[in-house]
């Protein structure tokens, strides 16, 4: 991790993943309220960008004490924290649509697909670490060559920045279901059963 590697400060890594968790648990009650007012697609773009941009400023300012990056991990994984938790809401919103659309509700596909998905992702994601921290020349004697501390906080950096943005462009162009579209589908739902 870049806090042990890259600032030879191992006893921050508990520090930062205790505070990054409390933190998020803290923003439970608000991401409810947000994805209401604002929708939540909305709300996980909006979250997914200022995380974007915290990394960016990170990989900018390229703080010199530990402590600087710990805050950027921090506000990071907060806003990653909003989407993490409004993407189990929107998964319910896809069921919703497929059902306004096919006329059947799908909860056990769907959401097996999206399981499925999440695991393929994290596995992907594990092996590009392993990949990348190849490509920059990461070996147990490497580990602290500054050639090689640079190239891990730049991929601490960089990584998260092209995950969000991708993010943010499959919420833009791919995912159809805005707070308007949502709120179309609830009432159309609503006034099927009514009948």
């Amino acid at each position: 991790s870049a806090a042990s590697d890259v600032y030879k400060r191992q006893e921050f890594i508990p520090v930062a993943r205790e505070t990054k968790d409390s933190a998020a648990v803290r923003h439970f009650p608000f991401a409810s309220k947000l994805s209401a007012t604002f929708g939540k697609k909305e709300l996980a773009m909006g979250s997914s960008i200022v995380s974007a941009l915290v990394w960016l400023v990170c990989l900018i300012w390229r703080p010199a004490s530990v402590w600087g990056f710990v805050a950027c991990y921090i506000l990071a994984n907060i806003g990653m924290g909003f989407f993490n938790t409004i993407i189990w809401a929107m998964i319910t919103d896809v069921i919703d649509d497929a059902e306004v659309r096919n006329g059947v509700r799908e909860d056990g596909t769907i959401y097996s697909v999206y399981s499925f998905a999440r695991k393929l992702g994290q596995a992907f994601s594990s092996g590009l670490v392993g990949a990348l921290l190849g490509i920059i020349g990461y070996t147990e004697a490497t580990a602290f060559d500054p050639a090689v501390t640079r190239g891990i906080f730049n991929m601490a950096c960089i990584a998260p920045i092209i995950g969000f943005v991708c993010i943010v462009l499959a919420l833009a162009f791919l995912y159809p279901l805005n707070k308007k579209k949502v709120e179309e589908n609830v009432a159309e739902l609503a006034a099927r059963r009514n009948k």
